[in-house]
């Protein structure tokens, strides 16, 4: 399932950590690891007199031996390791097209989280790459193990009957526990039988789960009780986008653990 997966990185301390986690990925039966950072010139446009052509090429020299020195420690962990050269644009844009082109099962990449109003509107790259790429996204953090203990966030929708075949991989590849989120908005009742459904169909394949059912704002909900639960990684479905976008834009955005979107 995940055979071959992009490593985005910005070379940032948050970002680098990732490549430690890498190990915590083998039980996933990855094979191929494309290592990416993209030039990001978002961040230079509009400035008058600039030289574009001089910024792209002191960072390809700049980038190019710490690429290097980390696919070197992702070959000696076991993967195979494959340099992109550095393209220049938009991070979000060409994150995603690499990783079409380079025919990946999911992208891992971190994020370093927003709090201004702008940030929160715009979002992070993070943000736009889950909600452009049509495969699974995990943005990791804070070097947390992300497999043994998963809050699985589930509201009978097709988004989230979508991970559900995700969790049910990784729970059993990885021998995780599993964590059923069930958030209620105000005015909803608890469906009983459909959950019950869920915990046996998880249990009649060998996966150890619970039901944790909460009340109140989906996004906020589901990053509580992975706190409580103290779950190591959450897995939500992408959602409906609103105003200041959609539940796993908030979950990606607060969680302190890693996050899986699909």
């Amino acid at each position: 399932m995940f055979k071959k997966v992009l490593y985005a990185t910005d070379l940032s301390e948050s970002s680098l950590a990732i490549v430690d986690m890498l190990p915590d990925f083998k039980c996933l039966g990855i094979e191929e690891v494309v290592v990416l950072r993209v030039i990001n010139l978002t961040r230079i446009m509009g400035i008058s007199g600039f030289d574009v052509n001089a910024y792209i090429k002191a960072l390809e020299e700049e980038s190019l031996p710490k690429l290097r020195e980390i696919c070197e420690k992702i070959n000696g962990m076991g993967y195979s390791a494959k340099l992109i050269p550095p393209p220049a644009g938009d991070p979000v844009g060409e994150i995603v097209r690499v990783a079409k082109e380079e025919g990946v099962d999911m992208i891992v990449m971190g994020s370093r989280g927003r709090s201004t109003v702008k940030a929160i509107l715009l979002g992070s790259t993070a943000e736009g790459v889950v909600r452009k790429a049509d495969i699974p996204v995990m943005v990791c953090k804070n070097k947390v193990s992300p497999f043994s203990r998963i809050l699985y966030a589930y509201d009978f929708t097709e988004s989230s009957e979508k991970v559900k075949g995700y969790v049910k991989f990784v729970a059993k590849s990885c021998a995780s526990k599993v964590v059923v989120a069930h958030i209620l908005e105000k005015g909803e009742i608890v469906e009983e039988d459909r959950l019950d459904r869920i915990e046996q169909e998880f249990g009649e394949e060998g996966i150890e789960v619970k039901i944790v059912i909460g009340e109140g704002s989906p996004a906020k909900e589901i990053v509580r009780v992975a706190e409580v639960e103290n779950a190591n990684s959450i897995f939500v479905g992408k959602g409906k986008k609103g105003i200041l976008g959609s539940t796993s834009d908030y979950v990606v955005r607060y969680s302190k653990v890693p996050v899986f979107v699909a």
